[in-house]
């Protein structure tokens, strides 16, 4: 059948599997949630340009203002 050679066998990377979805999570369990890493920065971006547009007092853009327990809304 394989003349006396056995096939190589394909093990997984994980390195490679990691790299391809950076951003989300396993999809089965986490629906359009993002990773712990990204959430992080997405909420010091977002709590950072709210405070930026209350001292410099632009209220109607803070219409969108809300917590999001890690939900990308914008």
């Amino acid at each position: 059948m394989f003349d006396g050679e056995v096939p190589a066998k394909k093990h997984k990377d994980p390195r490679r599997e990691k790299l391809r979805e950076v951003r989300k999570g396993v999809q089965s369990v986490h629906y359009s949630k993002e990773c712990k890493r990204v959430r992080e920065l997405l909420q010091r971006r977002y709590k950072a340009r709210m405070k930026q547009l209350m001292h410099k007092e632009h209220y109607e853009l803070l219409h969108n203002y809300q917590r999001t327990s890690g939900w990308h809304t914008w």
